[in-house]
């Protein structure tokens, strides 16, 4: 046990986690790159949150708090700052992680893939405690979280990225905007659905002309400015 170990009171959870350490232990809690989605989110055509939802705990890769980002799990559940006070209350309370209803205080997750989950704003202690407790149960999913996953259209990206390649490569004068529109929300008690329409608008500096480009017309105006340009011959002038 390392000094940083000290102020954790020993429980059987930790204690199994250094006797039977688990082969994931030791990988490192990514980072939510903020910046990253920042870039992704004009191209978010569906935004689900619900507060009752269920994950594959062990499919929690990274989370928002710096703190804990490039730790292990294993370290996590050694440092955590309340690492301490939540071990105890898993020892007196095991069960609260096998409950089905809504989590109380809220453990909230993040993802763009469905796959990969981040921890948002609540729930980091518990998330590490759930994975250790989970892995020597043989359990995987963790019911009654909140999570918010935004479906990002891959292929709008790439289209645009595409879009704007082309425009750099041709050295053209251009001023290329992403805009998302609101196409209304679904939801009742419990979850929400906002559906969004990305769109390009692409301005010639030239001419001053606009033009909006969703996903079909983007790529047909990919198409035309992938052609090669016409070449201009000008025939020399027979002497008298």
């Amino acid at each position: 046990m390392n000094s940083n170990e000290k102020n954790i009171k020993p429980t059987g959870l930790f204690d199994k986690a250094h006797k039977e350490i688990p082969h994931w232990a030791n990988h490192k809690i990514q980072v939510w790159d903020e910046n990253q989605y920042r870039l992704l989110e004009p191209f978010v055509t569906q935004d689900y949150w619900t507060d009752q939802g269920s994950i594959n705990v062990f499919r929690v890769v990274g989370t928002q708090h710096w703190d804990y980002q490039g730790k292990t799990w294993l370290e996590f559940l050694e440092t955590g700052k309340r690492m301490d006070i939540n071990l105890a209350l898993h020892e007196k309370n095991p069960g609260y992680y096998q409950e089905t209803n809504r989590k109380k205080p809220m453990m909230y997750y993040l993802t763009l893939d469905g796959l990969n989950y981040y921890i948002g704003a609540d729930g980091n202690h518990r998330t590490c405690i759930a994975r250790f407790d989970y892995h020597y149960r043989g359990q995987t999913v963790l019911h009654g979280v909140t999570i918010n996953h935004m479906y990002v259209d891959v292929e709008f990206l790439q289209l645009y990225r595409q879009l704007k390649d082309i425009c750099r490569e041709r050295k053209l004068l251009v001023n290329i905007d992403v805009q998302r529109i609101n196409q209304g929300r679904e939801d009742t008690a419990g979850w929400k659905l906002d559906l969004y329409q990305p769109q390009i608008v692409f301005e010639d500096m030239e001419t001053l002309n606009k033009e909006i480009l969703q996903k079909q017309t983007l790529a047909s105006k990919i198409q035309l400015l992938s052609k090669p340009a016409k070449r201009r011959w000008f025939g020399l002038a027979k002497s008298a």
